[in-house]
């Protein structure tokens, strides 16, 4: 559920420029278990690997940028196969809403921003998605690089930025992440004992050489109706001026259904 959110969080900065990562307890995950312990400071040469077919690179005030040659939309709109998310104006985000109209006339390009994957495709007009929500959107050449669903599921973007041009690592958890969630799913009533760690990125959010974590857990077994047990949970595990501090980016942890109502509290 959360794990969208995670991919989103990654693109939304990618443009930033390169956190420590606070790691000192530890966890089960879902998949593997590995060890992140302690301070971790970013990688001194780490360089993403790009499919991405002709690059350039122009030198400003000794900063070299990375832009991606394509037919762009004039401002960056982030898309998925449910529907446009918005843009960046210039100077605010850009919600999309029943009366929006997306700043393309089709047959822009749009980088997918999935993890481990580097690939282009193009989009046609503005349409509407995601019958019968019927949301505005895009209908891309090749939706089935975004994933499957409930896997993890990119977006698509359509700028000339490199998406990934800082740290961006999915590491396994050794019980620290898992303690974490563990702590904040019983704050919310809930007690797990080894929640599954779906997600665990190592990422530098605002290119400053200090790496954050985004952790997600869940364990849905309800589908979209929750049952008794059912929890989602994304969050941000970061250093600020030597403290380690977490940071929700989105919940989903129904309370126990009341005895009394029958309901869900």
């Amino acid at each position: 559920m959360f794990r969208f959110a995670a991919v989103l969080v990654l693109l939304i900065a990618a443009c930033s420029p390169d956190e420590a990562v606070d790691s000192t307890t530890s966890s089960t995950s879902g998949s593997a278990t590995t060890s992140v312990a302690g301070t971790v400071p970013a990688p001194t040469a780490t360089t993403p690997e790009t499919t991405t077919p002709a690059v350039t690179t122009t030198t400003e005030s000794a900063t070299t940028t990375t832009v991606v040659a394509g037919n762009w939309a004039p401002q960056p709109l982030v898309v998925s196969a449910f529907g446009a998310l918005g843009w960046w104006n210039g100077s605010d985000w850009v919600e999309v809403d029943t009366l929006t109209s997306l700043p393309i006339t089709g047959g822009e390009d749009y980088q997918i921003a999935v993890l481990d994957l580097t690939a282009t495709t193009t989009g046609g007009p503005e349409t509407i998605v995601c019958e019968p929500l019927n949301n505005i959107g895009v209908e891309l050449a090749h939706p089935e690089l975004l994933g499957e669903w409930p896997g993890p599921y990119g977006v698509a973007i359509s700028a000339p930025w490199e998406l990934a041009p800082h740290l961006v690592q999915s590491v396994s958890d050794d019980g620290t992440y898992a303690r974490f969630a563990s702590e904040l799913l019983a704050n919310r009533g809930l007690v797990v004992a080894e929640p599954t760690i779906v997600q665990l990125l190592r990422v530098d959010l605002e290119g400053d050489g200090v790496n954050e974590v985004i952790v997600v857990a869940e364990d849905i077994v309800g589908g979209f109706l929750p049952i008794a047990g059912d929890y989602s949970i994304a969050f941000l595990r970061k250093v600020v001026e030597g403290e380690a501090q977490t940071a929700i980016l989105g919940e989903s942890v129904p309370w126990p259904i009341s005895a009394a109502t029958g309901r869900w509290r």
